[in-house]
């Protein structure tokens, strides 16, 4: 097992669960828009945007209203998902029941290594916030967590962070129990003490804080990678499309710019938050709404060479196969 430098925006994931699961899956059309014969594209009537992320791009467009009016002027009608992880979200893809997300980019290698159906088509977030938490009085090193129970929601960057910190300290997933859980579930499993540490993006951890949890290691200790943003296949030609979806992320983001304290208390009665939680999310991570460069796309290929190096997808992957690197100059940002 190789030890990793803690470079900047780089890392390895793990995932051969999240390929397994998604292998086989078919891209079943749904309302995805056809080619007609003079050239023009047809509109889906509906799309489907997951929101999981409350200081994403995609939750602050939806409470400011940027989706309805700009994919409105088109005649689309806009549904939100909130599917939690990133595999849940390629698994969405995959079925042509999720058409525009944020995903972890631990997601991309895997995604392309079983197969699904997407294109990579920007920077979705800053990456930070993810943290391996454990008990006050739990392990004080990674090197402490061999033999212990972590949980973590493979394809993850909370997971990814965990096989990232393991290889850091010299050790492997094979050296501990991963129990692969979602959030509320690892949530309530670490708190119940039936884990020995918890993977996890903090902005997920809510019921965490000083009595009972401890931050062991995170992303920024060991570099941040951008999150990724990726629409299905039958999208990422569809320049109108395009425009409408990234034209109103830009709005969600230069209206947080402009009126921070007005878009930090839509997302806070969205979700039912404290406008201060929100606030605190948005200093750890950041939404972006940015075009791939060659710089980018090689990172992320660092990650899936690395993810195919340690055994946990069984083919080597390119990521540029699916990277839409002019989608922001066909939409016209």
């Amino acid at each position: 097992m190789r030890a990793f430098a803690k470079t900047t925006r780089l890392a390895i994931a793990a995932a051969a669960g999240l390929a397994l699961a998604l292998t086989g899956c078919a891209s079943a059309p749904s309302d995805g828009g056809d080619t007609g014969g003079d050239g023009a594209t047809e509109q889906p009537t509906t799309i489907f945007v997951d929101t999981t992320s409350a200081t994403g791009a995609n939750e602050i467009a939806k409470v400011g209203g940027f989706f309805d009016e700009r994919l409105g002027e088109l005649g689309i009608s806009v549904e939100y998902t909130s599917l939690g992880t990133s595999s849940q979200m390629l698994e969405g893809i995959a079925a042509g029941k999720l058409d525009f997300t944020d995903i972890g980019y631990p997601g991309l290698p895997v995604g392309v290594a079983a197969g699904v159906d997407f294109r990579l088509i920007g920077a979705a977030s800053t990456g930070g916030g993810d943290v391996v938490f454990v008990a006050p009085d739990g392990p004080q090193t990674i090197a402490e967590l061999a033999g212990k129970k972590v949980a973590a929601a493979k394809g993850s960057s909370g997971w990814a962070l965990l096989v990232r910190a393991l290889a850091d300290a010299g050790l492997s997933s094979s050296d501990l129990e991963i129990v692969d859980l979602k959030p509320d579930e690892a949530q309530n499993a670490f708190l119940q003490g039936d884990v020995d540490a918890w993977a996890i993006w903090s902005g997920q951890a809510t019921a965490i804080d000083d009595s009972n949890g401890r931050q062991l290691t995170s992303g920024e200790d060991l570099g941040l990678i951008p999150g990724a943003l990726v629409t299905r296949t039958v999208h990422a030609e569809n320049d109108a499309l395009l425009a409408a979806y990234l034209g109103a992320r830009q709005d969600a983001i230069d209206w947080l710019e402009s009126e921070p304290e007005a878009a930090i208390q839509a997302i806070a009665d969205d979700r039912g938050m404290d406008y201060a939680v929100v606030e605190s999310f948005l200093g750890v991570s950041g939404p972006l709404n940015l075009p791939l460069d060659d710089a980018l796309v090689a990172e992320y290929q660092q990650v899936a060479d690395l993810f195919f190096a340690e055994g946990e997808i069984a083919t080597e992957v390119d990521i540029s196969t699916v990277a839409a690197t002019d989608a922001f100059e066909r939409a016209g940002l």
